[in-house]
């Protein structure tokens, strides 16, 4: 399992620094990561819809009424969302302000991508973010052209192969419409 201070010091380590033995401190090292850490995790994990991160919530109906004469009801989405792939019911929707903003009032539930903790990431995610940040951090930390750009070679590969694994999580929905065979029948 994965931490962020793990994380980290393998990704220093990928460039040729020392890892570091806690997150506290005032070193190059400690600031670049402190910097980049959390903004990096979080684009790697809006990148995909990574199935690790998908999750599924039933939405709260707001007692408030919307602002304007547009929709009828809203409903509030969970805090840990990082973004939304679909509602179900399918339904006309906007998100506003963290709401879900509709002509809805029934059980409205929700499949989205959370903010997950490290702990919880499999180990092709934290390698394939390892490589980002060492990519990352190479030049501020290295000096380095040379190595952020070997870093951005591994980075490239591991995400590949961590959107290939991580595909393989789900299973294929086979096409429901056919309306090239149908018409003929």
């Amino acid at each position: 399992m994965a931490s962020k201070l793990n994380v980290i010091s393998n990704a220093l380590v990928l460039i040729g620094d020392l890892p570091l033995t806690s997150l506290s401190g005032t070193t190059r090292a400690h600031v670049v990561a402190d910097s980049l850490y959390d903004n990096t995790v979080q684009m790697e994990l809006s990148k995909f819809r990574w199935s690790f991160a998908r999750k599924k919530a039933q939405l709260s109906l707001v007692a408030a009424t919307p602002v304007g004469n547009e929709y009828d009801h809203m409903y509030q989405l969970p805090s840990d969302m990082m973004f939304l792939i679909k509602l179900n019911p399918s339904i006309n929707y906007q998100v506003i302000n963290g709401q879900v903003y509709c002509n809805y009032s029934g059980s409205l539930f929700c499949d989205y991508s959370a903010n997950v903790a490290e702990s919880e990431w499999p180990a092709y995610f934290a390698k394939m973010v390892e490589y980002k940040l060492a990519m990352d951090f190479a030049p501020s930390i290295r000096d380095s052209a040379a190595s952020m750009e070997l870093m951005a070679a591994q980075y490239e590969i591991a995400s590949r192969m961590a959107r290939y694994t991580d595909s393989q999580q789900s299973p294929i929905t086979p096409l429901q419409s056919r309306p090239f065979i149908d018409v003929r029948f």
